[in-house]
Order: structure tokens, then C-alpha cells, then sequence
């Protein structure tokens, strides 16, 4: 990453010079392992810091280049950051905030599932009229390194196929994309290979010597007992037995790696039972959670003490699963481990005096009486894992100890095809053809059958993705009256990635359908084992109805999403579950729920919500005001002002509300709550400072149910804030109001010209052709013409059909309500399902001199025009609109008028020819990229006009 950003640094000098600049703007760090995923994103967050606060030497020298880079090397528009940092996670707010500026040089730190389904138009967990954006951005001026490779070599193989269809199209733009494999046990088949040559790692005085010449001694132990059924108890209390010995040889920090989730889980129970300090560190965790492990582990870390001791008051064992197997910045005295393939035991071993520290490591080699001579090929490690064991027990033949050190293991490893049969079987993805890619190009509609992208990531017999879930104890789905209260509730304080856990998808499934959820998956993609249980749901209407859940979709939930048939649920989903949900919720993930805890503590959702959107948020609900400390100042007025109807006191005296409200955020920014609640005075002190006066405090809040309220910052915390947040893609029923709390207009006659801008802005900083560059901006300038449409202009004034003075581009004035935004529409007229962009597309071609000249430039144009709310990808939605009304729009001395509906729905319209025409012109991932620059251009006008005053 660091010589990523140099390399880019470096060729600033080329915007001067009027060159393209070919080093990749977007650095992809694409890992397998959540744990790496997080601490990649964490070195990429402390590169941003220190190029933010760089005042001079050649760190300010490559803080200036980056900054110039990102604003596309020309003046205006504002600075911009050195370098953006994002995780990108499944379907979670905030994860998309790397899309913001095409120009922004930015490290994403993600995983193959995520990346991947961008890269191929199926954007998992997100709305299908995004994922061309996503699609270009990843596909062009991007770099991926993808690390531990050899984990990952269908993704890798689907990667050079891309690589190799980008080229495709009569006009490629030839925009850099490298794909990069990082691993220390590389896959066969790479041409171009870097390896360190040097002298350096055989030398004893050398850090890379004394970490490769250090000995890893490990005694091989068969458990016999640890078969079928009693398998993971048997194993479970062997590894409970070898963490003792290892503790009783003196070694302070021990770690246990299991193959399963369940295993690990069984041992880390065994362990607490018999007195051992323990840490569980699985990936199924909450990122909120496993956060606090890790600081808790912060003094094993490799850079923390690299001398012999290490000053613990108590030796401390962590129990782990793959996750920790790869990448971890970790640091152990003593290892037992399951026995697994050849290259995960090699893995797990670089955990293991890591820094080749003067001690005296040994480990551990346990494996299961079943594994010896399976039945059965391991269904995570096939046939590798016994013949590892085997090629281990003859490596250990006279002394049962094998020496795992990284130079004494290379002088006795095989080669060629005997090394292969001891490393994890690799699966390879299908062939990928022109004809896959046709298909995923079309994302609207999405044609019926498309290609699973699963396959193209993971291999075609790999178990499907995850899905996300969090817990929240202000939602009651129970029954139909309730629903709208909990989807006002979460639309308020939506799902963030850091109050969410990661759950293989068939896992959930089984669990929602009451059917036995203990997790034997292990922690790498695929492994989840029971597809084939009856996920038919429970047929008992009152279980059925404890048991829904809701698909969280965004703001476009509606109560079609809250279910209990687990075949509903799909790869991506983001899940919000009900705390009070019945069931072992256990079975799920690890989450830090005590025995006699209750399970309003799983919600999280506030501390996260501020961490996630650098905004504060204060839910007021009995549950959770209950689950406060009885110290905490302002619970009591909290629960006092919760015994209330707060609907019908809202109706009889709003201010004695508000003021009551006020009441409760003065106590509570008072507390001197510490520890697990120092957030909750923190937010609460940070909105009472944003709702200083009884009339803010009014606007500030939301009741979500006759018993609570969401209070909603809307400032960021600048403390928090390293990002911005401001923007998102617009929608007839509700984006013309820019945000659900603005409050101003902003005309069309001003919003048009910046959307230009913007275009034209993203078109040279890319170093684009002069004529595509000048289509680019055209299409800016023509977007919203739609927007001229008197009806439209009525649904921006709440149906109003009093209509006078310019036209208006957005709206103080829309409504926010399904209910609201249907009573506008219909007072308006607007055909239901109208598109505002169909009819920008019928008055650009009324004035045929304003459109290029060239055919295929003139097909760009109206193209970008017609799906940057991502439509026609390659048809037009069907609006009826039997209305003959007259929208025309005048602008620099030039117009545009249409009469009547746009019919652009029918199938001879031209719109599907045009998308085909350009696919095989500029290429599938080309036209995206240029779909991509011109609706970013649409978002971050709108996001200028939201903090600034229209001219």
C-alpha cells in the first residue's frame, strides 16, 4: 500500500504536462481473513493521518500531489484529502463512502466477496441501480492485492479473466488495472514472480534471519477418543489439556487454533471453566466486539516487546479459528493446533515466535481419531489433511516432533505435485465468457436467469456468502402494528457495519427456522456444512410471527421485508433481529453476553451509529433505558418521560415534550459514566450542543412508537469524522430533497451547470479524450431537464399546484413519508413511477444542435442522460403517463420542450440498441466507468449545495 501511493504520488506532474496518469488511483487490499481486512485498514488509516498533518519534507511533498490528484488537477471545487481510507463491508451505511470521488486517491480494505461482486455488476447487499457505479470504479484506474492468494484462486482466476475482457470494445479507454497476488505460499502458474534473493534471511544478526532461522518445535498427539459425535468434546478437552502443558512449560502467551467455529467455541468454555485466562477470537464477530479483544491483546503484538519476556502478570490463552491464522499482528510463546493441511499448518505456525525471539517456543499437533484414516475427505481440507498428518508422523517417525521453523521446514519439503497433495484442494472457477458478462452488464432489469457470481469468486462447490446481522431492542415486529414503528426506528439510526456479525447465510437459515444452529463451519469462505436442512420456517402462526426478522434494504424497506421464512433470506442481507428474539442467539456468533445479562445488551446500535457516521444518536426506548446504569444521571427523567403516550402528549403540548426531552440530554451530558458508557454523555453533550434552543431540540427528534424517540444529530463529530457522508444517489420520491432535513431549494438553473462542472472536473482529472471529456459534461449540463415538468415541479411543493417562478432542481419542501409522498404525488398528477430522467431524455433530443455531432458520442450523451439514477442498463421502466402536459426548460439562451409521455419503455425506442451499441464500443466495464463519472458528478454537486447557498 505504501508503494502504492508513492508510485501514484510521483506522477502528479503529469496533470501539468496534460498526460494521463497511469498509476492506480483506488488501492483494493483483498483478503479472505476479516482480522487482516481490519488491521490492513488501520496501517492505511495511520498513512492518512500522518499525509493529513504532514507540514513538510517529502511526506508534505507527496500530501501535496495527492491532493492535487484528487481534484483532478484544476483549481475550484474545494481541497480535497491526500488519501481516503474505507473497510468495506456487506450492505452497511457508509461501506460506499469510497465511491465518492472518482478522482480521490483511496485504499479500500475488503474481502472477496464484497470486491468481487462489485467488480462483477452484483454488488452484494446493495440496490441493483448502484452496481454499475461500483462496477466501473473497481474495474478501472484501480489496483487489487490480493493477499494469502493461495486461499483464493478463483477469485484470481476470474480476476485475469476480467483483465482480459476489459480490452474488449471498438474504442477500450485503457484506463490501469492490476491485479497483484501477495502470499507466502504462492499458487503455480504465476510468470512474474518477486521473491526475496538476498542474503539477509539466512543471517542470524538479521530481523529476516533470526524470524526464519528460529525452531518451532511441535509434538505430534492423535486423540483417539475424538470421533463422530464426541468428536468436538474429546478434541475440546485435549486442547484445554495441551494449553496446560504449555503453561506448566513456562510459557506466558499460548495460542489454540480449532478447525471449526464449534470447537473453538467448546474449549473456550472448557478453558474459563477450569480457571484459564482466555480470549476467543473467531470471525464470527462483531467488529465492536472483537475491537475490545484485540486492545485487550494489544501487549502480544509482535512490535509491543520483542524481547524474551514479556511482563504479564498471568500467562494469557487465546483461542482462535482461521481467522487468526493468516496476517494477525500477533506474537506467541506456545501453539496447539488441530491438524489441518500442510500450508494452514504453515500459517498458523507464523504465529509462533514470530519475531524469532530468544525463547524457547513449542507447540502443539492434535488430531482427531476420525482424521487418521476418514471415511471421508475433510470437508474443508479434503484428502490434505490426512496425508499431511501422515507426512508429518514420518517426518516425527523416531522423536514425534516435527520442527516447524520456516528454514528447517524448507530443507524437507517436497516439490511439485507431492507438495501439492499436502496443500489445500483449490477449486477453479468456471470459464468466464463474453456470454456471463452480457448478462451481468444488464442490471436493469436484471435479466432472469443470471450467472451466479458466487462461482467466479469462490469455485462452483463453495457455500454461499454471508449475510449481516445486529441486534436491536427498540423494534417489535411481533405484529402488524408494530411494523411501521420499527422501520421508522431503524431508518433513523440505520445498521452500521460495526454492530453487525458476519453469519454464513445457511446457518441463519437453519437457526431461523428453529433447526439445530451449532456452527461446525470454520472461519474461510464456503465452509458452511448443512445446506440441505428444511428451511421451510415453522408452520405455528404465533411461533412464525416471534421468530420474523427484517431484510433491511435501506431506506426502501418496506413491511414486505420483515419475515420468518428462512428461504427468504439471502446472500448479503442485512438482518435486524429483535433482541428479545427467542432462541440461541449463541449459535450465531460471539458476542460479549453474559449468563444473567439481558438481551437488550446486544444492541449496540448507538455507540455504533456514532462511531460509523461520526453523527450522535440517542434512542429513547424502555428497554433501553432500563439496561443503563441505575447511576447514570438522567435515567430516571428518561424513564419518567417514557411512562408517557409521547404521540398523545406530543399532540397536546409538544413544547412540554420538548422540554422534557431537553431534561433528559442536560442530566445525561452531565454523567461522568465511564468505560462500556462513556459514549452515552459524549452524545448526549454533543446534541445538546446542536440543539441548543427548545425550537432545534423540536426538529431534532423523532418518536418511533407511542413509547419512544430517536434523537438524530445531524453535525459530524469532527473528533470522529475522517470522512464525508453527505452524499447519495437521488430518486424521484425522495432524493429532490437532497436530505430528509434540508432546508432550502436549489434552483435547476443553478444545479445544472455544477452538475457540468463536476462532469467535466472528473473527465480531465481521469485524463479522458477532449471529445468524450466534452460528452461527459454535456450530459451534465441536460441530467435533470425532466425536472422542468410542471408536475414535478408540484410534487417538490408537497402537491401544491400553485407553481410560479424558476424551477426548481430539489425541494425543502418533499415529503419524507410513503404515506405523505403518495398524497403529493396524486395532488400533483406525477404519473406513479415517473422518471425524471426519461423526460431529460426526450427534451435533449428536442434540440438535436445541442448533442454532438459524431453518432456515438451523440449515443453517450443520451445514454448518461437516461440512466444516472441507473436505469436502462438496457431498458426504460414502464411509466404510465396518459397526461399530455408541457414541460419545456430554458437555459443561456437555448431550450428544450416535450409534449406528452416519453414512451421510451417500448422496446423500439432505441434505448436498448443505444446501451448495446456503446457496450461494444467503449467495453462493459468502460461504459460503467463513464456512468460512474457523470452520476458522482450529480452527487457531489448536490452534496456542495447542501453546505452551500444557492447563487
Amino acid at each position: 500500500m505504501d508503494i502504492a501511493l508513492f508510485a501514484l504520488a510521483v506522477q502528479a506532474s503529469r496533470l501539468d504536462a496534460g498526460q494521463v496518469i497511469t498509476a492506480p488511483r483506488r488501492v483494493f487490499y483483498v483478503v479472505d481473513r476479516r482480522i487482516i481486512v481490519d488491521e490492513a485498514h488501520e496501517r492505511a488509516r495511520r498513512i492518512a493521518e500522518k499525509l493529513a498533518r504532514a507540514k513538510e519534507g517529502i511526506l508534505k511533498t507527496v500530501k501535496d500531489n495527492l491532493c492535487r490528484i484528487a481534484q483532478g488537477g484544476s483549481g475550484g471545487f474545494g481541497r480535497e484529502r491526500p488519501l481516503a481510507v474505507h473497510v468495506l463491508r456487506g450492505g452497511m451505511y457508509r461501506s460506499e463512502a469510497w465511491a465518492r470521488n472518482p478522482l480521490q486517491p483511496t485504499i479500500i480494505a475488503s474481502t472477496v466477496d464484497q470486491v468481487g461482486s462489485r467488480l462483477l455488476f452484483r454488488a452484494y447487499g446493495r440496490r441493483s441501480r448502484l452496481w454499475p457505479i461500483y462496477a466501473g470504479l473497481v474495474a478501472n484506474d484501480s489496483l487489487i492485492l490480493l493477499d494469502e492468494a493461495h486461499c483464493s484462486l478463483p477469485f484470481q482466476q476470474t480476476l485475469h479473466g476480467v483483465r482480459k475482457y476489459r480490452t474488449w470494445g471498438h474504442e477500450p479507454l485503457g484506463r490501469c488495472f492490476h491485479p497483484v497476488v501477495m502470499s507466502a505460499t504462492p499458487p503455480p502458474g504465476l510468470l512474474d514472480v518477486f521473491e526475496d534473493s538476498s542474503d539477509e534471511r539466512i543471517d542470524a544478526d538479521h530481523p529476516l534471519g533470526r524470524r526464519q532461522l528460529a525452531s518451532k518445535r511441535a509434538r505430534l498427539r492423535e486423540v483417539a477418543k475424538a470421533n463422530g459425535k464426541r468428536a468436538i468434546g474429546e478434541l475440546s478437552k485435549e486442547f484445554v489439556a495441551a494449553a496446560q502443558r504449555l503453561v506448566g512449560e513456562g510459557h506466558k502467551t499460548v495460542v489454540v487454533f480449532a478447525n471449526r467455529v464449534a470447537t473453538a467455541r467448546r474449549t473456550h468454555r472448557l478453558m474459563g471453566a477450569a480457571g484459564i485466562d482466555t480470549e476467543l477470537l473467531t470471525g464470527r464477530m462483531r467488529p465492536v466486539d472483537k475491537d475490545a479483544v484485540v486492545e485487550r491483546l494489544r501487549g502480544l503484538s509482535l512490535h509491543s516487546n520483542q524481547s524474551s519476556s514479556r511482563n504479564l502478570r498471568q500467562p494469557v490463552v487465546v483461542v482462535a479459528t482461521q481467522t487468526l491464522e493468516v496476517g494477525a499482528d500477533l506474537d506467541f510463546d506456545g501453539l496447539a493446533t488441530e491438524c489441518a493441511s500442510l500450508d494452514a499448518l504453515r500459517q498458523r505456525f507464523g504465529r509462533l515466535n514470530r519475531m524469532g525471539r530468544p525463547v524457547n517456543s513449542s507447540a502443539e499437533i492434535l488430531i482427531r481419531g476420525d482424521q487418521v484414516t476418514p471415511k471421508e475427505a475433510d470437508p474443508i481440507y479434503g484428502d490434505a489433511l490426512p496425508q499431511t498428518w501422515d507426512w508429518l508422523r514420518h517426518l516425527g517417525s523416531d522423536s514425534g516432533v516435527v520442527d516447524f521453523g520456516i528454514a528447517a521446514l524448507d530443507r524437507v519439503l517436497p516439490h511439485g505435485k507431492a507438495l501439492a497433495k499436502l496443500n489445500s484442494p483449490s477449486l477453479d472457477a468456471p470459464v468466464m465468457l463474453p456470454a456471463h458478462v452480457d448478462c451481468w452488464g444488464q442490471t436493469a432489469p436484471e435479466p432472469r436467469p443470471s450467472p451466479d457470481v458466487a462461482m467466479f469468486l469462490h469455485g462452483p462447490r463453495e457455500g454461499a456468502a454471508d449475510v449481516q446481522v445486529c441486534w436491536r431492542a427498540d423494534v417489535d415486529v411481533s405484529s402488524d402494528e408494530s411494523q411501521s414503528d420499527a422501520l421508522r426506528a431503524i431508518s433513523l439510526c440505520p445498521p452500521s457495519s460495526a454492530e453487525s456479525l458476519p453469519v454464513p447465510v445457511g446457518l441463519f437459515r437453519r437457526w431461523l427456522a428453529g433447526a439445530n444452529a451449532e456452527d461446525e463451519s470454520a472461519d474461510v469462505h464456503g465452509s458452511d456444512l448443512h445446506e440441505t436442512v428444511d428451511v421451510s420456517g415453522p408452520e405455528d402462526a404465533s411461533e412464525a410471527a416471534s421468530r420474523r426478522v427484517i431484510r433491511w434494504r435501506g431506506l426502501e424497506t418496506s413491511t414486505d421485508a420483515i419475515t420468518a421464512d428462512p428461504s427468504a433470506v439471502r446472500p448479503g442481507d442485512v438482518i435486524v433481529v429483535p433482541a428479545n428474539h427467542p432462541g440461541a442467539w449463541s449459535d450465531l456468533g460471539d458476542l460479549p453476553l453474559g449468563p444473567h445479562e439481558p438481551a437488550v445488551a446486544l444492541d449496540v446500535g448507538d455507540k455504533a451509529h456514532r462511531l460509523a457516521r461520526a453523527k450522535p444518536v440517542l434512542r429513547l426506548h424502555g428497554d433501553l433505558v432500563d439496561s443503563w446504569p441505575d447511576s447514570l444521571a438522567g435515567k430516571a427523567a428518561a424513564r419518567a418521560l417514557l411512562d408517557n403516550d409521547l404521540e398523545r402528549k406530543y399532540d397536546e403540548d409538544a413544547d412540554e415534550l420538548t422540554d422534557s426531552v431537553g431534561d433528559v440530554l442536560t442530566e445525561l451530558a452531565a454523567s461522568t459514566a465511564t468505560g462500556r458508557w462513556g459514549w452515552l454523555p459524549q452524545a448526549a453533550s454533543e446534541l445538546a450542543a446542536e440543539f441548543s434552543t427548545a425550537r432545534e431540540l423540536r426538529r431534532g427528534y423523532v418518536l418511533s412508537g407511542s413509547r419512544s424517540l430517536v434523537l438524530a444529530g445531524r453535525r459530524r463529530v469532527a473528533s470522529l469524522t475522517d470522512e464525508v457522508d453527505a452524499f447519495s444517489d437521488e430518486d424521484d420520491s425522495t432524493a429532490s430533497g437532497i436530505s430528509h432535513r434540508n432546508r432550502k431549494q436549489v434552483l435547476l438553473r443553478t444545479h445544472l451547470p455544477g452538475v457540468e462542472g463536476f462532469a467535466r472536473q472528473h473527465a480531465f482529472g481521469c485524463g479522458l479524450p477532449q471529445p468524450i471529456s466534452d460528452a461527459l459534461a454535456r450530459a451534465g449540463l441536460l441530467h435533470d431537464l425532466g425536472k422542468a415538468d410542471p408536475r414535478f415541479q408540484s410534487l417538490l411543493r408537497r402537491g401544491s399546484r400553485w407553481v410560479s417562478g424558476e424551477p426548481w432542481a430539489k425541494s425543502a419542501d418533499m415529503p419524507q413519508t410513503s404515506a405523505s409522498q403518495t398524497r403529493a404525488r396524486e395532488a400533483s398528477a406525477y404519473p406513479e413511477g415517473g422518471r425524471h430522467e426519461l423526460l431529460s431524455v426526450r427534451m435533449a433530443e428536442s434540440a438535436p444542435a445541442l448533442l454532438p455531432d459524431d453518432p456515438t458520442l451523440r449515443d453517450l450523451v443520451l445514454h448518461l442522460v437516461a440512466s444516472h439514477h441507473g436505469h436502462c442498463r438496457p431498458f426504460a421502466p414502464v411509466v404510465i403517463d396518459d397526461g399530455h402536459t408541457v414541460a419545456e426548460f430554458e437555459l443561456n439562451g437555448h431550450g428544450w420542450r416535450w409534449c406528452g409521455p416519453t414512451n421510451l419503455e417500448r422496446l423500439d425506442s432505441g434505448v436498448g440498441d443505444r446501451y448495446w451499441r456503446l457496450t461494444r464500443h467503449y467495453g462493459w466495464w468502460g461504459l460503467a466507468w463513464l456512468e460512474a463519472l457523470l452520476r458522482l458528478a450529480d452527487w457531489r454537486r448536490s452534496e456542495w449545495e447542501e453546505t452551500h447557498d444557492d447563487e
